[in-house]
Order: C-alpha cells, then structure tokens, then sequence
C-alpha cells in the first residue's frame, strides 16, 4: 500500500511537472519578423552551448546562412550552389517555436541589427531541451557595414577557444589512434605511381535544401582506389586511421565479414595498405585548425591483374 502511495505519488509530481513546462513554452509570444522584413542576415557564429564550434568528433557548426523574412510566414535563405534565394515556408508550434528549412527555432533574440537562434530538438513534437544545444547568431548586413566596420568572414573565424580545444583533442588523437577525430581539412591521398589511380567520393546534392552538406565530407571522408596490375583481381572496402604522420592503421570493415573469414581478410587488407597503398601513395594526413592529427577515412580499394 506504501509503495502504491508513492508511485502515484510519483506520477502527480511529473503531470504537474509537465504541465508547467508545456504551460511555459506556452506563455512565450508567436515570434514575429514584420519589424525585419526585407533586412538581409549574415550569419557570424554558430556555437553549441559550450560556446564552442566544434564537437569532441571533429564536427564543426559553422556559420553560413544569408537569410531575410519577407513575411512572417516565409524567409529566404541562399543558395550558394544556385546563386540565388530560395523561399521556405514558416510554420509555427508551441507559439514560441517555429519551422523552416527542415529545423525548429525558439527566438532568442530579434531586432534590426541582429537576430539570435536556438535550434530545437523536437521528437513526435515533443521539445527536448537537452538537445537544443545549438545557437545562430546573424548580424545584418547594415549593421557589419556601417557600425562594425568589419569583414564578415572575420566574424565568422574560429574562436581562440575554439582552436585551444582544437589543440587539445589533437594532442589526445596523437598519443592515442582510438581518440582520432574527424579533420576539418581531410586526408590527402595523391598517387605517385602509373598503377594507382585516386578519386575523392563527392557527397551528394540536397535536393531539399539546395546545397551539398558539406559535413559529410570532412566528417565520413571516402576514396576510390585503383589499383592495376595488382597480384591478383579484388575489391575491399574497409576504414583506416591515418595518423599525424600520414600512416595508415587498418580499423575495420565497411560490411560484414564472416567470423571465420575476418582474420584471413584482415591480413589480406593490412597487406593492401603495407604493398600497396603505402608505396605508391603520398599521404598527407588530416588536420584540423592547422593542428595535423589523426583521422578516420572510408577505402574502396579495387585491384586488377
């Protein structure tokens, strides 16, 4: 009977819990742009709560929006693959929040100099606060012009805590493969013999949102390899770690192998890096801030006799 008590006990707490948070986010105004119609945004940071741009796994938020709202129900953000704006509706939940370009936004701040942005985590359109972490700060291009007197793309640098981090998780990944992050400036691989030929895997154009995520290809570097007149014909696909020195470590495969077969495989791709890759490639590894340190890429390695 006690631990009845308790447990609806329990469950009074959290409705009442609940409804507290729900009735505040209710409280918060319909955000409204109409004072800002037609001012053109640059972006100038983009920071998780921390106050850093950069994740523990090398990712990177960066600032790169150019928007305007010409009405409180659209804005137009640019297309730097298109040249031109593109229009996205606005929709609105909870009040405070709203929608665009496929992410939800509390506003922070709004006013004709600056603009400041929480991204929202929302899930079944639930708001889940710990992972809103992220916040766009935009200043107007007027407003960078006339009082700043600066060049935006200054604004947009890097922090110094930003590259203090940096340097520190580069200090971790070179004493330690197993803490190798992503590079912001991936692996260089260059052939340097008649047999090997090299091609860099491209991510793919966001039919949606109208701009390549440029993300993908620091974050899951790939590569093509070629190789002629190899012992025999094969085709392996699997990950390496190259380090702050530019050599590479095998990691694992990018599809399931047999238990019984992974350790014949495993030699087999070890002997691919040490005959092949490392003889007739310059690699140059990773590095992030200017910090070389090391890095995690994807292999598709085809050989032919």
């Amino acid at each position: 009977m006690k631990f009845i008590s308790l447990l609806l006990l329990f469950f009074a707490v959290s409705l009442c819990s609940s409804c507290y948070y729900l009735s505040n986010i209710n409280e918060d105004p319909v955000p409204t742009f109409t004072a800002i119609k037609g001012i053109k945004y640059t972006e100038v940071r983009r920071s998780f709560q921390n106050g850093l741009s950069f994740n523990e796994q090398g990712f990177q938020l960066e600032p790169e929006w150019n928007i305007y709202f010409n009405a409180d129900d659209s804005v137009r953000i640019f297309s730097p693959e298109k040249k031109q704006y593109m229009t996205y509706r606005i929709f609105h939940s909870h009040k405070a929040l709203f929608q665009f370009a496929r992410e939800w936004f509390r506003v922070k701040h709004v006013s004709k100099d600056s603009i400041v942005l929480q991204v929202m985590a929302l899930e079944s359109r639930v708001v889940k606060e710990d992972r809103s972490t992220i916040y766009m700060k935009l200043y107007s291009d007027e407003y960078i012009k006339n009082v700043l007197k600066i060049d935006a793309a200054k604004l947009k640098s890097p922090s110094s805590e930003d590259s203090l981090f940096i340097k520190y998780r580069a200090i971790q990944a070179n004493s330690n493969l197993d803490s190798a992050f992503a590079a912001r400036n991936p692996v260089v691989l260059n052939s340097k013999s008649r047999i090997t030929r090299v091609e860099k895997i491209k991510p793919a154009l966001d039919p949606y949102l109208g701009h390549v995520n440029r993300s993908e290809e620091y974050l899951y570097p790939e590569y093509r390899i070629n190789i002629d007149k190899a012992y025999q014909n094969f085709q392996y696909s699997f990950s390496v770690v190259v380090d702050h020195n530019g050599k590479m470590h095998f990691k694992n495969f990018l599809v399931a192998v047999e238990p019984e077969f992974l350790e014949t495989k495993t030699k087999v791709a070890k002997g691919i890096i040490d005959i092949y890759l490392r003889n007739t490639l310059a690699i140059q590894p990773g590095n992030t801030l200017g910090f070389p340190h090391s890095s995690l890429i994807n292999l598709y390695v085809i050989g032919k006799k």
